[in-house]
């Protein structure tokens, strides 16, 4: 199980995570570390955890295992330097802009499951069938992928059920 936080009110990702940690994990003045990469972690702590954010929306998963989390506003246009770069199989599954994100958010949260970084591992991911495949192999890994309020969410991991919690009220001194 994979719990998925989000909010629409102003503030910074670390401050919502540590908010979401203290609130709901019982982990108060959780010290975030990050990898080389930038995927963040908390020291000692068995509590894996993912941000992202797209205009205007912040979105937090945590969970137990490793997780990945990408989201897109879909009222973007996709980016015609970036739909060059998708594999053929990608191109034919990807037919308007809501496909072009789900593609993306696919392979964005694989990316960051993995804790790797778009410039190293982006052609080495292909995300078509509804699969996450590394290398030409399929991923041994389940993908959550879902729209709401417009935007395009995929969680990675290994997990097949999440909970959703919109967060309104934020503490006011941040």
């Amino acid at each position: 199980m994979v719990d998925l936080y989000y909010t629409y009110v102003p503030i910074h990702s670390e401050e919502f995570t540590k908010f979401i940690l203290a609130k709901y994990y019982n982990i108060p003045n959780a010290e975030i570390c990050k990898t080389i990469n930038g995927k963040p972690y908390i020291k000692n702590e068995k509590v894996f955890f993912n941000a992202s954010h797209s205009k205007g929306l912040l979105a937090l998963a945590v969970a137990k295992k490793e997780i990945g989390l990408d989201v897109e506003s879909l009222t973007g246009k996709p980016r015609p330097a970036v739909l060059h770069k998708f594999s053929a199989r990608e191109k034919f599954e990807i037919l308007s802009v809501a496909d072009f994100y789900v593609h993306w958010t696919a392979r964005e949260s694989y990316i960051k499951y993995m804790a790797g970084s778009l410039a190293a591992m982006w052609r080495r991911v292909e995300f078509y069938g509804n699969k996450i495949y590394f290398l030409g192999k399929e991923a041994d890994v389940k993908l959550i992928q879902f729209t709401l309020d417009g935007y395009s969410f995929s969680i990675c991991g290994n997990f097949s059920k999440y909970s959703l919690k919109k967060i309104e009220n934020l503490p006011e001194n941040r």
